[in-house]
């Protein structure tokens, strides 16, 4: 049996389909906070509650537990909150699992474990984790609790997403709304580096541990087909969304002091952007994943392309009258 916990977020509903797609004869159990859609839960055992209030049945008899519940708010600074979820309930479920004798618990964390960009280089899971934000702390609270428990004969998985969008996400909207609008941008000559992540991209890596789980305590980046800095980013959702768009780049002799003058008043405002400063000046930095390790171990799990997904994304949230 395998247990998904968070199965009416996002990512766990295309978690939960894809499961029941790829495994039609293995049985499926969902943790989740609120009723879940119809087409998620057919011939799903469900329980319904909260993680941090985890009642022992939920674990009994399950051989695989996929960890995606979180509470997620990016811009949230109540860092208690979901200290209490993200890592009380993690932890509190992992070692239920370890006591029930589960074969395999894979923990979805985030890669924004990392922290700010600091480097152009991409993270690979050998740099240091220096987390900023309430919500990439307590993910990384939660995987250090997890490694701190006697695993018995647990096999612990922890895998590393980044940017995660498609059919079904609304984070990504507010942008997709403002490049609608923005028939032009004036851009510094730096920039940063993401790496957005189809949700099938997670998807397909999380069947691929479940199908042949990684040496305990593994952990895994896990990103999509390509990084790319923001400015081209957007550039690419304009043409999706068949937006003509001009840009112009602005030199560093007028952008370094702007940017200067501009991030002094963002800290007095109290929304600090570190990173405005030496884009200005020139810089690109980087907060993309080296997924390299994951790849070179299962080298035949796809990836969508970034063109596809964005495509896929902008054509669901028009269907949604989102756009």
């Amino acid at each position: 049996m395998i247990l998904v916990t968070g199965a009416s977020g996002f990512v766990g509903r295309h978690m939960v389909r894809a499961l029941k797609k790829r495994f039609p004869t293995e049985a499926v159990r969902i943790l989740t906070r609120t009723k879940p859609a119809p087409d998620v839960t057919t011939d799903a055992q469900i329980f319904i509650g909260a993680l941090e209030q985890l009642p022992a049945a939920v674990v009994e008899g399950v051989d695989v537990v996929i960890h995606l519940a979180a509470k997620v708010q990016p811009d949230s600074r109540d860092i208690q909150e979901m200290r209490r979820v993200n890592v009380e309930g993690t932890r509190k479920l992992y070692a239920a699992a370890v006591a029930s004798g589960c074969k395999l618990f894979l923990h979805v964390s985030s890669g924004g474990v990392y922290g700010p960009a600091r480097t152009s280089d991409p993270f690979n899971e050998k740099d240091l984790c220096t987390p900023v934000t309430p919500y990439q702390v307590t993910k990384w609270e939660a995987e250090k609790a997890l490694n701190q428990i006697d695993p018995k004969q647990t096999v612990l998985n922890i895998i590393r997403p980044g940017g995660i969008y498609g059919a079904g996400s609304y984070l990504e909207i507010p942008a997709y709304r403002k490049v609608l609008v923005q028939k032009w941008s004036v851009e510094p000559a730096g920039d940063v580096v993401v790496h957005p992540t189809h949700v099938s991209d997670v998807v397909e890596a999380i069947m691929a541990l479940v199908k042949q789980p990684a040496s305990h305590g593994a952990v895994f980046n896990v990103g999509g087909e390509r990084p790319m800095r923001v400015n081209d980013l957007h550039a690419l959702v304009a043409q999706t969304l068949g937006i003509r768009r001009k840009r112009f780049t602005l030199p560093t002799s007028i952008a370094g002091p702007m940017g200067v003058a501009a991030g002094a008043l963002f800290k007095f405002l109290g929304r600090p952007k570190p990173l405005l400063a030496p884009m200005c000046r020139g810089r690109v930095l980087s907060v993309a994943l080296d997924d390299s390790h994951f790849r070179g171990l299962y080298p035949t799990v796809p990836v969508v392309k970034l063109v596809d997904g964005l495509r896929e994304h902008i054509d669901w949230a028009r269907t949604q009258q989102l756009l």
